[in-house]
């Protein structure tokens, strides 16, 4: 499948748009710790004399060090004896596109850098992906990566969903409607926005499906090279956002909105590519669907998924996803086509590769592709044997590791762990460990819960 992506505004596309009066704004944009994208909306002259002919768009680097508050975390790539100094974003020129919803304005993804040198802010997500892309390039590895994510939508406007507290809000459904055409239809007006606008914004759409939740949706985005698919992944979910606002509709990509509704994951599929060639590397035959050296990628990924658990689950409500029996990749093993194992097998030839199923939808793609990639390189320079598929309903299965339960136990496994270290360099593993343990210690010691209201307030 070619990557080449059809919605690409290039320089000469770009100033005829400009000539013709069709474009008025560039919104320059780079992927947060959290995915988000944060960055600044610029006019036509202001694009082309900083980014066309000069160094880039300067911003704080704070915004690689705060929580999800916007509060900084004074950590080392940021803090107040650098004075939060400035670094510089620069446009990926690969990456610009028209915002379908916003006909006057395109939109870039920037890498950033360090205000006075040419070098990459290491902390930075898409620079983290960057070099584990790099790394298996240099084995003569490519990957290909595809999101399936599933959000909810609450029929009620953000702003009115905000003054709600977000508590007993109105979903687009009534009732269980997992694959239902009939709930299909009543959403259409609203789905086939994202079907139809989101091919015009440069990301090729798959199918859609109403999920198992209350007003939960499946949308899979068809699959492509590493770094542009988790590019596409936050252009994703921005977008979705975006258009429920203008249709008065509130979506969330919480992995667990309420503790008794099902969670909404981001099943990740990677498959294994000779860079060179491009020929599939995953499939081996009939007899051994594995190649060995993708069964070595696998096993790196059995072996490592708890210690690099904080990166497909970076948040406290992350952990509450990993109910018995909701389908989430809690079971530590490996299935053909197997739904209750973490790693599930699908495909054949070159379609065949694997699913990480741990990952819920409030991931971040840069850590988690990377997490993915680090995992699987471990596995390969270890020579790991391919591993045995596991037979049956692996959540019944007492053997088998089960996903960490808490982001406490996460961040302490993460913290322990040579492969991340060794993997990401001792400055970004030290940046992600610091900056969720600071989470942690924001949710244990500064917030009071609805739980321990209702159960202290009166008895306690």
């Amino acid at each position: 499948m070619s990557t080449e992506n059809s919605k690409i505004v290039d320089l000469d596309r770009f100033e005829a748009l400009a000539a013709a009066g069709e474009i008025d704004t560039v919104v320059c944009a780079a992927p947060d710790p959290y995915g988000r994208l944060v960055g600044k909306r610029l006019t036509l002259q202001a694009f082309r004399t900083l980014c066309l002919d000069g160094t880039g768009v300067n911003a704080s680097s704070f915004v690689f060090a705060v929580d999800l508050e916007m509060n900084p975390l004074d950590l080392p790539v940021s803090n107040a004896e650098n004075g939060w100094v400035d670094i510089r974003l620069v446009p990926d020129l690969r990456t610009m596109r028209r915002i379908p919803w916003e006909p006057t304005s395109l939109m870039v993804i920037c890498d950033a850098y360090e205000g006075g040198s040419d070098a990459l802010l290491e902390v930075a997500p898409r620079t983290i992906l960057r070099r584990q892309v790099e790394l298996a390039k240099e084995q003569g590895i490519a990957f290909k990566f595809a999101s399936e994510l599933e959000f909810f939508v609450a029929a009620l406007s953000p702003a009115e969903a905000w003054q709600a507290e977000y508590r007993n809000l109105r979903m687009l459904s009534d009732y269980r409607s997992d694959y239902q055409v009939l709930q299909g239809g009543r959403d259409e007006w609203f789905i086939r926005q994202i079907r139809n606008l989101m091919p015009e914004f440069g990301i090729s759409v798959e199918s859609s499906k109403p999920e198992w939740g209350l007003g939960q949706q499946e949308i899979t985005l068809d699959y492509c090279e590493t770094l542009e698919m988790a590019d596409r992944h936050v252009l994703f979910k921005h977008g979705i956002k975006e258009l429920a606002q203008r249709n008065d509709l509130t979506v969330t990509f919480m992995a667990k909105p309420k503790i008794d509704e099902v969670g909404s994951s981001c099943h990740l599929h990677v498959s294994m590519w000779d860079a060179e060639s491009g020929a599939a590397l995953s499939w081996g035959d009939a007899d051994q669907p594995m190649a060995p050296r993708f069964g070595s990628f696998v096993a790196g990924q059995l072996e490592s998924a708890l210690d690099l658990g904080l990166l497909f689950a970076p948040t406290v409500n992350s952990y509450k996803r990993y109910q018995p029996d909701q389908f989430a990749g809690t079971a530590i093993a490996l299935g053909f086509d197997n739904r209750s194992c973490a790693f599930r097998l699908v495909g054949s030839g070159s379609s065949f590769r694997v699913e990480n199923r741990i990952p819920g939808a409030d991931v971040n793609p840069y850590y988690a592709f990377s997490a993915t990639i680090a995992a699987g390189l471990a596995g390969i320079e270890a020579g790991l044997p391919t591993p045995s598929a596991f037979q049956g309903n692996a959540w019944d299965e007492e053997s088998l590791e089960v996903m960490s339960t808490s982001l406490h136990e996460s961040v302490d496994r993460f913290g322990q762990s040579k492969v991340a270290r060794r993997a990401f360099g001792d400055d970004v593993f030290e940046h992600l460990h610091a900056s969720a343990a600071a989470e942690l210690r924001a949710f244990e010691s500064g917030a009071v819960t609805d739980w321990e209201t209702k159960r202290y307030f009166e008895r306690a």
